[in-house]
């Protein structure tokens, strides 16, 4: 075989020549709104916009870290800065957590035992954890002489407490996609008039999914009055409860986990048995985010040109500019 045909031998030091870094060191981009010279909420500087963090700084130990939260979206905040205000969106403290505990306290407000005559006994239902229950419970047993002793627990009783929550990544949506809740002409179901009638509209995004876990404990004396505690309960379950949360649009559903009893086959002692049942919730739910506030389109103006010379173009965008400053407020 002719060696003319054989490929060029590499040589053994292939590398390119050495030369400087390269300017933009960041590989993960600020988003392209985030300009730290044009937003008033982030003014602080850090040290690594270019290659000053390759030079001797001494023992500065400060300025080498800063927010990064250009988008209002993402800010984290429950009031508006009057100083600063921002126009794009509307920031509110929304309730969602206190309201989802509301909802499920209202949930299991209605249950009931029947007495041998079947009279309907409503049980007192507490939002707490147990030991908060039975302390609250025990305060109103208390006798009124000095002797301060205890009355029997009075039961039944239920207890709802709050227990962790987790952010759901499967439900998430980004906060972009917008829903202006169109009523039936397919219009914007929220807005107001600033100049013109109806100028202004109004999105929500779907929020950040979580997901809040309850429990649920039930206490009786009597295996009957539990019997008829669980019937009541289970049956709001078929297989998932559905709640409602003021500021949250979107479907919130409760899921039960699992049931736990302290009930033993066993034969104990002669001492008060008292039955206990403890059920494991969970709630998916939302917790709102800010507000867009955006400006919708009132007139369409339609410019047909026949060239694409430099001066009909630039006519043209005049024009235009002169329309947009007639509909800013």
């Amino acid at each position: 075989m002719n060696s003319s045909n054989n490929q060029q031998q590499r040589g053994l030091n292939q590398c390119d020549q050495s030369g400087s870094l390269p300017l933009d060191v960041n590989l993960d981009q600020s988003p392209p709104y985030c300009n730290p010279n044009l937003d008033p909420n982030n003014k602080r500087s850090v040290n690594g916009d270019d290659l000053s963090f390759l030079k001797d700084i001494g023992m500065q130990k400060t300025g080498f870290g800063a927010k990064n939260d250009c988008d209002p979206m993402q800010r984290g905040v429950i009031v508006n800065d009057l100083e600063n205000p921002e126009r794009n969106v509307l920031y509110r403290y929304s309730r969602s957590i206190r309201g989802t505990d509301e909802a499920m306290l209202d949930m299991f407000n209605n249950v009931v035992v029947l007495d041998e005559d079947g009279k309907a006994w409503p049980i007192p239902i507490i939002l707490g954890p147990p030991e908060k229950a039975v302390a609250a419970i025990v305060q109103d047993n208390v006798h009124k002489d000095e002797t301060l002793v205890v009355d029997r627990l009075k039961l039944p009783l239920l207890a709802l407490s709050q227990g962790n929550i987790d952010y759901d990544l499967n439900r998430y949506t980004y906060h972009k996609a917008l829903n202006y809740f169109n009523d039936s002409n397919n219009k914007p179901g929220i807005t107001v008039s600033e100049k013109y009638s109806r100028d202004t509209v109004f999105g929500s995004a779907r929020g950040i999914p979580i997901n809040i876990s309850y429990t649920l404990t039930a206490w009786t004396m009597y295996r009957e009055d539990m019997n008829q505690i669980l019937e009541q309960i289970l049956s709001k379950f078929s297989q998932i409860a559905y709640i409602r949360v003021v500021g949250v649009p979107w479907e919130v559903i409760v899921k039960l986990d699992s049931v736990a009893n302290n009930l033993e086959n066993e034969p104990g002692d002669q001492a008060v048995r008292v039955i206990k049942y403890e059920f494991n919730l969970q709630v998916e739910t939302y917790i709102p985010q800010p507000i867009e506030r955006k400006k919708s389109v009132l007139k369409v103006k339609i410019d047909l040109i026949d060239g694409l010379s430099e001066n009909e173009v630039t006519e043209v965008m005049a024009r235009i500019e002169e329309s947009v400053k007639e509909l800013q407020c």
